[in-house]
């Protein structure tokens, strides 16, 4: 543990963040100094890397958790375990080499090679989960705080690639010195969260185990002998100068909660015996790792205990705690975060439609949107654990009044949302006939059938689309005919030509909906073509176009994708690509239930394993 501990302090740029303490106080504050590095260069979009042979090799038979991985149990390039390997200890005890392919004959997978991994900043979204947990649900962040950077599409993402800015360390310190006062200066509750009554204004043992019970929640692990004895200083110091044992613990419990140990989540693995390219992640890490992708928040008490008795590094452990956390429904919350940023649910609370051209939009429309979607979401994927596929072609929505009225439905009797079902005559279905999507993939005055083209290549296939040429024609908004019309003679221009021609068809289907996500049946004044291909496939109009993209071979493996760039924060590289192959079968075998991919990615060796950094 010390050794851990020092090497991510090294990381963090000094050997510990100091208590957060009143200048006023004269006490050390830490918040100086910029933590972490400066941003790597970050692809942007939502690209599918071109496959290859990885360099890396994967040895050994179960890995850290007995849930395998790429590795079978055998020697040889092909293996005999097959998929999953055969459990087994700490670091896997079989021969290198072995291949994901078994013994069933074909080419061999390319082998597992990891990414190196490193420290990962809370989300803001973590951050605030993390407070309520650690100190109390009635606990509230009221400072403002600096939004999270997106990448690739994802917060985790740029949580993991984007140093503190100077704005928001400032702010993080603001916000631990006022949470901690209002904890603390609570006389009704803090008894219990301190968990002993002070015999005076000084008490060090009392402060102590104050210290270590929150410090290790807060730092997800226990705090070293010398780090106790620090925040026990900083609260005596402060409990001195102010004459009172809870107006001076705020000082140490604002530090805890300031430190970068507790702002960073370290994914720094110790170095893998059965591999040295490689290294494994401890108990620790890998409790952290586990509640904050399964419930985006710190690990409970019942996780880090699992943790001190390196229950996750034995075979079985991280499985049947990954189990218990499954069975909560902070699962379906947490997992809320990964498709709001997949499907830009977030953008719904700035649409720029335009009231003179679609009067159905209101203050309140772009969130009824977003709850649509989300409700369909979480009943496909926890609520009836069906095939996910379902969510592109399901009759099935959830309605208020609002949406009721914009997809011209029996409005619901009261004010909340309501299962619905839509018109087996109609050509609304699933994801694609929502307002959500179709509002946030169109420009303020019309329907977009490029836009719509290119989130569906791009966030539901994973398919590359090019940046367009800093020349590029203007849509032709004003000349006559439909937007099939226009889009036709705009793509005789060659520099628009390529990338047009696989968005627009596909755009084009969803014609019949216009930039709010209404029905109709013309464009300017002439009927609506709505036929299409989709990569082979022809359709006749929305609903041929959604069974279309339920059965593209690209959709299971998008969202396979999509979630492990949202687990790992990272794209993935050549080397990882079977990781995500093992993934994506995991999908297919189990009916393509969301809970199963899931459960893979838990069970994936890029959960535990990462590559060994750089000398």
């Amino acid at each position: 543990m010390d050794e851990h501990v020092a090497k991510s302090s090294k990381l963090l740029g000094r050997p510990l963040w100091s208590a957060a303490a009143a200048t006023a106080l004269g006490l050390a504050m830490g918040c100086s100094g910029v933590i972490g590095g400066p941003p790597d260069p970050e692809p942007q979009g939502r690209t599918r890397p071109a496959t290859g042979t990885a360099t890396g090799t994967a040895t050994g038979a179960g890995g850290a958790t007995g849930v395998g991985g790429t590795t079978g149990s055998g020697g040889g390039t092909t293996g005999t375990g097959g998929p999953t390997g055969t459990g087994g200890g700490t670091t896997g005890g079989g021969g290198s080499g072995a291949g994901t392919a078994g013994s069933g004959g074909g080419p061999p997978e390319p082998e597992f090679a990891p990414q190196s991994a490193g420290l990962r900043r809370l989300t803001i979204a973590q951050y605030r989960n993390s407070i309520r947990d650690l100190l109390g649900a009635d606990v509230t962040v009221t400072t403002e705080l600096e939004e999270d950077t997106m990448l690739s599409g994802f917060s985790s993402i740029g949580a993991a690639r984007v140093s503190l800015s100077a704005k928001l360390v400032e702010q993080f310190e603001t916000s631990a010195l006022a949470i901690a006062k209002q904890v603390l200066s609570n006389t009704a509750t803090r008894g219990a969260l301190v968990g002993c009554t002070p015999a005076a204004t000084t008490d060090d043992a009392c402060t102590r185990t104050f210290v270590t019970k929150i410090g290790r929640r807060a730092w997800r692990r226990p705090l070293l002998a010398e780090e106790a004895d620090q925040y026990v200083a900083i609260a005596r110091t402060a409990q001195t100068q102010v004459a009172d044992f809870f107006g001076g613990l705020q000082y140490a419990l604002a530090g805890l909660i300031q430190s970068p140990f507790f702002l960073y989540r370290e994914e720094l693995g110790s170095p893998d015996p059965a591999q040295p390219t490689r290294v494994i992640f401890n108990d620790y890490e890998l409790a952290t790792r586990l509640s904050f992708f399964l419930w985006n928040t710190t690990p409970d008490d019942q996780l880090l205990t699992a943790a001190d008795a390196k229950q996750l590094t034995a075979a079985g452990g991280l499985t049947t705690q990954a189990q218990r956390l499954l069975t909560s429904d902070r699962t379906p919350t947490a997992m809320q975060t990964f498709f709001t940023e997949l499907y830009r649910l977030g953008e719904l609370d700035q649409l720029s439609l335009l009231p003179s051209v679609f009067p159905q939009m209101s203050p309140t429309l772009g969130a009824a949107m977003r709850t649509e979607t989300l409700r369909l979401l979480n009943d496909i994927a926890f609520a009836r654990a069906g095939d996910f596929r379902e969510v592109f072609d399901t009759r099935n929505t959830f309605v208020n009044k609002e949406l009721a009225s914009l997809y011209g439905l029996p409005a619901p009797a009261g004010t909340d949302f309501v299962a619905a079902t839509l018109p087996d005559t109609g050509m609304r279905a699933g994801l694609l006939g929502q307002a959500s999507f179709l509002a946030v993939t169109s420009q303020p005055n019309r329907s977009s059938p490029t836009r719509r083209g290119k989130f569906i290549r791009e966030m539901l296939l994973c398919q590359n689309i090019p940046t367009p040429p800093p020349d590029v024609d203007p849509f032709p908004d004003a000349a006559p005919g439909t937007a099939r019309e226009k889009l036709t003679s705009h793509r005789q221009n060659p520099s628009c030509a390529g990338c047009h021609q696989i968005m627009d068809p596909i755009g084009l289907g969803l014609e019949n909906f216009n930039g709010v996500g209404a029905f109709r049946t013309t464009d300017n004044g002439q009927a609506i073509d709505a036929t299409g291909d989709l990569d082979g496939v022809h359709f006749a109009g929305p609903r041929d176009l959604a069974l279309a993209l339920k059965n593209h071979p690209d959709a299971p493996t998008c969202l396979a994708r999509n979630l492990y760039r949202h687990a790992t924060a990272h794209l993935e590289n050549n080397g990882e690509e079977a990781a995500i192959s093992l993934l994506v079968k995991a999908f297919r075998d189990n009916g393509f239930r969301f809970r199963a991919l899931v459960e893979g990615m838990v069970n994936s060796p890029a959960f535990v394993y990462a590559a060994k950094p750089a000398p």
